[in-house]
């Protein structure tokens, strides 16, 4: 059985789609269910965990759940490691959901496909339930990058990941030996599309805060693989200004399609065409003019 994570924070009404979503999936019931809700910042936070609370109650009556409401604010970040690092003692699988993910109705079906038939893949490090927004082919499809929504992974892939994670002086080397090398920097930015060694210098010099660039970093490093579905099993509801990085920037969803759930590569290797076509998403959606388009956008609406 692989445990189902939820890691919910203060958004009943986002909390109360991805239920939905997940009471409409295929064979939902077979899994067990792990609640992590943060703690409240303020009497706002207070009001709204509440209602989860009330969510999460009725949503027990259908399926096994553990539940911790946490009393003290930990942060996403802390909260996604802590919690993770809780399941993983008792479990060699698992999938993460946060609050504001919708999923198609054979998402758990094809990540438990998935899980299957590459847990033993020291290639691969994680399965993506969510497909880029780009024309695809009918078949699933390796990419050297990570993804955080809706995913699964193995208990050795996080134990190795949360181990780099904790180690300072490795995360500080390996950032270092980026920033000294232009041939590691447009590797890591994917070829000069993506400036992901921003975000991770900003990580680094303590202006965001953020697991997931830690997350691809460790992949890029040891140049392992995400399996990606043909067409995305997952649309994210939470461009609507909440949350944790406040963006009504939606350039990256893409629409929930049912896909033949079988389709599976037959090499372990990064798909040349669809890492074209996703530089090629970046290139025309992250440009200068792209970004500043969104910019106006987002102060708009």
């Amino acid at each position: 059985m692989i445990p189902i994570v939820l890691i919910l924070y203060n958004r009943p009404k986002h909390t109360k789609k991805l239920l939905q979503s997940i009471i409409n999936n295929k064979n939902y019931k077979k899994h067990i269910f792990y609640v992590f809700c943060d703690g409240p910042k303020n009497l706002n936070d207070k009001k709204e965990i509440k209602e989860i609370k009330f969510l999460i109650r009725k949503f027990e009556n259908n399926i096994k759940i553990k539940s911790k409401f946490r009393k003290k604010n930990l942060g996403l970040k802390k909260n996604i490691i802590t919690s993770l690092n809780y399941v993983f003692k008792s479990y060699d699988k698992a999938i993460i959901l946060e609050d504001d993910l919708v999923l198609n109705k054979n998402f758990f079906i094809f990540m438990n496909k998935a899980l299957q038939k590459y847990k033993n893949s020291k290639k691969i490090f994680q399965i993506s339930g969510y497909s880029y927004p780009i024309k695809n082919t009918k078949n699933h499809y390796f990419l050297s990058l990570t993804s955080c929504w809706g995913w699964g992974i193995t208990s050795q892939n996080w134990k190795d990941f949360s181990n780099f994670y904790s180690n300072e002086k490795m995360l500080l080397s390996s950032y270092k030996k980026i920033k000294q090398s232009k041939i590691l920097k447009n590797n890591f930015n994917y070829k000069n599309t993506y400036d992901y060694f921003s975000m991770l210098e900003k990580n680094f010099k303590n202006k965001i805060n953020s697991w997931g660039i830690i997350f691809y970093l460790y992949l890029f490093l040891n140049q392992k693989l995400t399996l990606f579905p043909s067409a995305s099993l997952i649309k994210n509801n939470g461009f609507d200004g909440t949350g944790n990085h406040k963006s009504k920037n939606n350039l990256f969803n893409s629409d929930i399609k049912n896909i033949n759930l079988d389709n599976f590569p037959n090499k372990i290797v990064e798909s040349s065409i669809h890492r074209l076509k996703v530089e090629n998403f970046f290139k025309k959606n992250l440009s200068l003019y792209a970004k500043i388009k969104n910019l106006i956008y987002e102060k708009i609406t």
